[in-house]
């Protein structure tokens, strides 16, 4: 499609597209130290596309733009100086790609900041070779130094010696941060909206330099300064979080909000501004195995392109409006939709729904673009994420006003509805009753409803711009298909697995021995076990982060050093066997039900020991009312015959406590005289089996 972006090897050499029309495109080398954009026929690569020698190829840079985050203080700050000086620039497209035009930028822009012809060429030539994106402003520095990692405290000071000042100065070190800490969060971050300089002075009397002491000059001296305090709280405490608690919530949300203006008129083609919102269906759903059970209302996810008002993603579910449902939502804007729609046994053409690709902004709510998730969504597919205010749901108002359309369309085909209230009126019957639709149903009916309406809608109050033809039909497909050919092409090409585990709910998680422990399921990888992850070292906590789909909970997706442009996936363990084939959904449920029944055994057991106790309390106080009174016979009369007593109790206890049960003798016959002649001419002696339990058992005392 030769979108914006992409990049493609001819002739040995990387080019990346910066701009493309329906007949020219701009691009650039990307491997070449002096490169600047060249404008090329679009009939020519396509001629060499067709001919096999020019080839697309993955974004070499892609991984170096994942990850502005890991960056350092330093490089931050010269990214945002760059960017500030080419900013109102490299959007002038295509003026800036133009020689003529491109010259009198670049002496506005030194002028303007006081540089130097070298240095603007170098940034936009960074800008345009590592894909239009100001993440590649930073300076790469992958081979430098040793990045995110402090360096040692030692007794020498670190920085530049003093010239003018008194002393040498002091290290930071971990006592006087955590002192930093406590003074910020008590008298900095509240609405007393204290100096930092009085805050700092704070810092100094817990450090112990009290001006009453003597040598006061001398000591201060060697105290930390202003500067190093500063430093300090700007690394520590994020802009926003400043606001919020200095300010309060209210005027946040007031004047430092997100979204500052209409979304509509920031949609400057396709791909530059996505809406999204869910709502919950009008009608009741049946189960999908016994297509009886009703199981409630679907909520349906969709998100749309402002400029184009297509529909370039959907999702129908049953959990609530959530971030995991946004997930698949936007998920599905980006991949591809024959193969979507094939698994619901739905077959179209690649040309009736043409969205493939990851957007420049996305406009939605605080419900589900809110938190970490959203942090990975924004940082890692450089996606940016608007959320309107409070009681402003209005500023969404496109993708509100499609739930009617779609609603309108299949409701009068379906039973089940809902008409206006949950309660059926006297007389009336209750519509929950007449549900008749799985889920699956659901969505192949809602794919449907999407697919027409994109290809066939005309939207009679679509307010156009000046620059798109009056014969344009105001069709969804023919406003993206105009946009994608005349319009700035914002929609840029994305790795699908990655960016789904993007999308996925992020989670850090701790490492023991039994595996990396996600809401009490263990996991574990080869690399791990390779590596030792698992062993048993005391006095060790590590936690990582990981990505998980709440569908499958038989893998999730470790992030190597918290990075978001690759992952590994670990499996369950045997000793997680029983979550296998699982949702979180369900795991969750199991340990609930899990913790109340241990709830109950615990009741059942102190119930149990009550019993217990009560049962011994009986058999004592019976066996103390049985006992004779001894306490007038002296002790050396009581334990004078204990062995004797003992072998007495033995006898008594060995007849009473046989293992078979007792059998009743067989009546003596009387005793006949035998003619029996012995050999020996006497009667033999008693040939009976003897009493062995003496034998066997040992003499008392525990002999």
């Amino acid at each position: 499609m030769l979108l914006v972006n992409d990049v493609y090897e001819l002739s040995d050499h990387r080019y990346r597209i910066l701009w493309s029309e329906p007949k020219t495109i701009y691009w650039i080398d990307i491997d070449a130290e002096n490169a600047l954009p060249q404008q090329v026929e679009r009939a020519v690569l396509v001629e060499h596309l067709a001919n096999e020698e020019m080839r697309w190829i993955d974004d070499p840079f892609e991984l170096f733009i994942l990850n502005p985050t890991k960056q350092s203080q330093w490089a931050k700050n010269i990214q945002k100086k760059a960017w500030e000086m080419v900013e109102p620039y490299v959007t002038d497209e295509p003026a800036i790609y133009e020689r003529g035009s491109r010259g009198k930028m670049i002496q506005a822009m030194v002028a303007k900041h006081e540089t130097t012809k070298a240095l603007v060429y170098r940034k936009l030539r960074e800008y345009w070779q590592r894909g239009k994106n100001p993440n590649a402003l930073y300076p790469d520095t992958s081979n430098k130094g040793s990045p995110n990692k402090p360096k040692a405290i030692t007794d020498k000071k670190r920085g530049r010696p003093r010239k003018v000042a008194l002393g040498t100065g002091t290290n930071i070190t971990a006592e006087i941060e955590k002192i930093f800490r406590t003074v910020i969060k008590v008298y900095y971050l509240t609405n007393d909206e204290n100096t930092v300089r009085f805050v700092y002075r704070r810092a100094l009397f817990l450090l112990g330099f009290d001006s009453s002491k003597k040598n006061n000059e001398e000591q201060l001296a060697e105290a930390p300064t202003y500067e190093q305090f500063y430093y300090f709280l700007q690394k520590e405490v994020t802009d926003t979080e400043k606001i919020k608690k200095r300010l309060g919530e209210i005027i946040y949300q007031k004047d430092y909000r997100p979204v500052l203006g209409s979304s509509t008129a920031s949609a400057m083609g396709p791909g530059s501004l996505y809406q999204i919102d869910a709502t919950i269906g009008d009608l009741y759903l049946i189960d999908e195995e016994t297509r009886s059970v009703i199981v409630g209302r679907p909520v349906i996810y969709i998100v749309i392109d402002v400029f184009s008002r297509m529909i370039t993603g959907v999702h129908v579910g049953l959990e609530g409006p959530s971030w995991v449902s946004a997930m698949f939502a936007l998920a599905n804007t980006m991949f591809d939709k024959v193969r979507y729609c094939a698994s619901y046994g739905i077959t179209i053409n690649q040309d009736e729904w043409p969205v493939i690709g990851k957007p420049e902004a996305i406009l939605g709510d605080k419900g589900e673009l809110i938190g970490k998730a959203v942090e990975v969504l924004s940082e890692a597919l450089f996606i940016n994420v608007q959320n309107t205010p409070s009681f402003r749901a209005d500023w969404k108002g496109i993708v509100e006003q499609q739930f009617r359309t779609l609603q309108a369309d299949f409701k009068p085909y379906v039973e089940g509805y809902v008409t206006s209230t949950i309660v059926k009126k006297r007389g009336g019957s209750d519509y929950r009753m007449d549900a008749e639709l799985t889920l699956r149903d659901i969505t192949r009916i809602i794919i449907n409803c999407v697919i027409i309406y994109n290809t066939t809608h005309a939207m009679e109050y679509y307010d156009p711009d000046r620059d798109i033809p009056t014969n344009l039909p105001l069709i969804p497909l023919a406003l993206w298909n105009w946009g994608i050919q005349n319009r700035t092409g914002k929609l840029r090409g994305v790795s699908e697995e990655l960016a789904a585990v993007n999308l996925m709910p992020h989670k850090e998680v701790p490492i023991s021995e039994l595996g990396l422990n996600l809401f009490g399921c263990y996991y574990s990888a080869a690399i791990a076990v390779k590596e030792g992850w698992f062993e048993r070292i005391k006095g060790q906590s590590m936690k990582v982060l990981v990505a998980y789909d709440p569908h499958c909970a038989d893998t999730i997706y470790f992030r190597p050093d918290g990075k978001y442009d690759k992952f590994i996936p670990f499996e369950l363990t045997e000793r997680s066997r029983a979550f296998r084939g699982l949702t979180f959904w369900d795991v969750w449920r199991i340990q609930d039900e899990q913790a109340k029944t241990g709830a109950r055994s615990k009741l059942t057991k102190l119930k149990g020991e009550l019993t217990r106790d009560k049962k011994i309390e009986e058999i004592v106080e019976e066996a103390r009312s049985k006992n004779k009174d001894m306490s007038h016979l002296p002790k050396s009369q009581r334990t004078a015959d204990i062995r004797e007593n003992k072998k007495n109790e033995i006898d008594v206890n060995r007849a009473r406590n046989g293992v078979m049960p007792p059998q009743s003798k067989p009546e003596k016959l009387p005793v006949k005289k035998d003619n029996v002649v012995y050999l020996s001419g006497e009667k033999p002696q008693d040939y009976s089996v003897p009493n062995m339990l003496d034998i066997i058992y040992g003499d008392d005392d525990g002999n």
